[in-house]
C-alpha cells in the first residue's frame, strides 16, 4: 500500500501494518489517544518526503513509531511525540533522513535482537535523550552520519554492557551516558578500520569519567570510560604506556593518567639516528621537581599528581641529526642559547642550550607541555590582553573562552601563526626549545618584559 500527501488524525493508530508493505509519502498524520501513530508488525515501513509536503508525524500521547520485529526505514518527514520515545524500535531501522525528537523523553529507543539499526542520516534533536541503547544484545548499531542537537541530558543513552559502533562516516560531536560507569567500561565496539576512533568527539556524561581511546598492538580500536582526575605524560624520543582499566596502552598528550598508576616508559632511537648512544632520561614533573628514571632505557615511575614531561637522551650516530626536537635547527640553539652546537653533539646536549636561555631569560617560568599550555603562559604573561577577534577553533571547546582569547591573541601576534584549516591543535606536545623561541620572539616584539 502506498499513501502519498495523505492527512489523518485519530485516537487509534492510523496505520496498523501487520506482514505487509506500507510506503508512507509526506502528509500529515497525528494521533491523539494513548496509541501510536504507526504500528509496523513484522512488517515493512518506509517513510518518505511526499510530492507536496515533506510529512508530519505526531502523537500526543505514544510513539509516532511502534516498531515490533517489522523492518522501518526513515528517509524523510519529522517526528515528534509529547510521550516518553518518539521512535520506538524492536526490529530493523534505517534513519536516513528527516527529524526526530522527544522534548520529554527519548527520541528514539532501541532494544531487542531481532534486527540491526543504522543511523545514517537524519536529526535527532530537542530530546531528553537523543538515542538509548538497552537490552539489545548482539544487535548491530551503527552510528554513521546522523546529526545531534539540543539534547538536554545525552545524545547516546547506553544500558548496562551495552555498547555502539561508530563509523569513520560520523563526524559531529555526541555525549555519552551509560548505566553501569566504571573505569574501562567499553562504549564502543572493536573497531579493526584504518584507524579514525581517537578523532571521533565523543564526551562523557557520567561525573568523574572521560572518554579514553585504546589501540592495541593488534590494531583493535575502541573508546572506553577513563578517569577524569589526572594528568597527562609527554614522552619525547621514548614511549610511554599504562594500564588505564582498559590494559596496557600507549599514552599520547590527550591521554588522562590518574595519580598513583604506573607509567612505563620505553627509549626509541630517533629516525636517521641509528647507532646513537643513550645518554639517560630527562623527566620533569609540572611542579618543577625532577623524576630519577635511572639509566635503564626503559624505566617505571608513579604518575604524581601535575603533568610530566619524560625525554630520552642520545648522544652521537649516523644521519642528519642536527634537529633533535623537531623545533629548530643547531643554528637557532646555538643562537638562542649563545652556546656553540653542532653536528651530532647537539642530539645529546641541546637542553643545556635551552636550560641556559632558561636561567637567564625565563627564571621561574614553567615549562608547558603542549600548545595550549605555551599560548596561555605567554598570552598570560603579556596581561591577558583582547584579542581583535576572539576566533572559535574545530578542536577548542566554545566555552574555553580563557583558550580562545590566548589561542586568538598569539595568531594575531605571530607568535604562533601555524593554524591549519582553523585547527589550533591545543594538545599538540611543545619542546622546551620551541618554549625558548616563542619566549623570545615575544620579547622581541616588546609584548612581555
Amino acid at each position: 500500500m502506498t499513501l502519498n500527501d495523505v492527512t489523518a488524525t485519530s485516537e487509534e493508530p492510523v496505520i496498523l501494518n501487520s506482514t505487509g508493505t506500507v510506503d508512507v509519502n509526506g502528509g500529515d498524520f497525528k494521533t491523539t489517544g494513548t496509541k501510536s501513530c504507526f504500528v509496523n508488525n513484522s512488517a515493512n515501513l518506509t517513510i518518505n518526503k511526499g510530492i507536496t509536503t515533506d510529512g508530519t508525524f505526531a502523537s500526543e500521547g505514544a510513539s509516532c513509531i511502534d516498531n515490533n520485529w517489522g523492518q522501518v526505514r526513515i528517509n524523510g518527514g519529522s517526528f515528534t511525540t509529547d510521550a516518553g520515545i518518539a521512535v520506538k524500535n524492536r526490529g530493523g531501522l534505517r534513519l536516513n533522513g528527516g527529524t526526530v525528537e522527544a522534548p520529554n523523553g527519548t527520541a528514539i529507543d532501541i532494544s531487542g535482537e531481532s534486527g540491526d539499526v543504522q543511523l545514517n542520516g537524519g536529526t535527532i534533536r530537542n530530546s531528553v535523550t537523543g538515542v538509548r541503547v538497552a537490552d539489545a544484545g548482539d544487535s548491530e548499531i551503527d552510528l554513521k552520519a546522523v546529526t545531534f542537537e539540543n539534547n538536554t541530558d545525552d545524545d547516546i543513552s547506553l544500558g548496562n554492557d551495552q555498547q555502539i559502533n561508530i563509523k569513520k562516516s560520523f563526524a559531529g560531536t555526541a555525549k555519552i551516558r551509560v548505566d553501569d560507569p566504571a573505569r574501562g567500561r567499553q562504549i564502543t565496539t572493536d573497531n579493526e578500520d584504518s584507524p579514525y576512533q581517537n578523532k571521533l568527539k565523543l564526551f562523557s556524561m557520567n561525573s568523574g569519567y572521560i572518554i579514553g581511546y585504546k589501540r592495541g598492538d593488534d590494531g583493535v580500536e575502541y573508546r572506553y570510560l577513563a578517569d577524569a582526575n589526572g594528568n597527562i605524560v609527554n614522552a619525547v624520543n621514548a614511549k610511554a604506556t599504562a594500564d588505564l582499566g582498559a590494559g596496557e596502552q600507549e599514552l599520547d598528550t590527550a591521554t588522562v593518567v590518574p595519580e598513583n598508576t604506573t607509567v612505563t616508559v620505553t627509549a626509541n632511537i630517533p629516525e636517521g639516528a641509528e647507532g646513537a648512544e643513550f645518554l639517560g632520561w630527562s623527566a620533569v614533573r609540572d611542579d618543577g621537581k625532577e623524576l630519577d628514571l635511572g639509566d635503564d632505557q626503559t624505566a617505571h615511575f608513579e604518575m604524581p599528581g601535575c603533568n610530566v614531561t619524560v625525554e630520552a637522551l642520545y648522544q652521537g650516530g649516523n644521519g642528519d641529526i642536527d634537529n633533535p626536537s623537531g623545533g629548530g635547527s643547531s643554528d637557532v640553539v646555538a643562537g638562542i642559547a649563545a652556546v656553540a652546537l653542532t653536528g651530532a653533539a647537539v642530539w645529546g646536549i641541546y637542553e643545556t642550550g635551552t636550560g641556559i636561555y632558561r636561567v637567564l631569560n625565563m627564571p621561574g617560568v614553567p615549562m608547558p607541555s603542549n600548545r595550549a599550555g605555551l599560548a596561555t603562559l605567554i598570552w598570560e604573561k603579556a596581561g591577558c590582553p583582547e584579542p581583535q577577534t576572539v576566533k572559535s577553533f574545530s578542536d577548542i571547546d566554545d566555552a574555553d573562552l580563557h583558550l580562545r582569547q590566548a589561542a586568538s591573541w598569539m595568531e594575531e601576534q605571530g607568535l604562533m601563526d601555524d593554524v591549519k584549516e582553523n585547527e589550533f591543535r591545543p594538545y599538540r606536545y611543545v619542546t622546551k626549545l620551541q618554549t625558548c623561541l616563542v619566549w623570545d620572539k615575544a620579547k622581541e616584539k616588546s609584548l612581555i618584559s
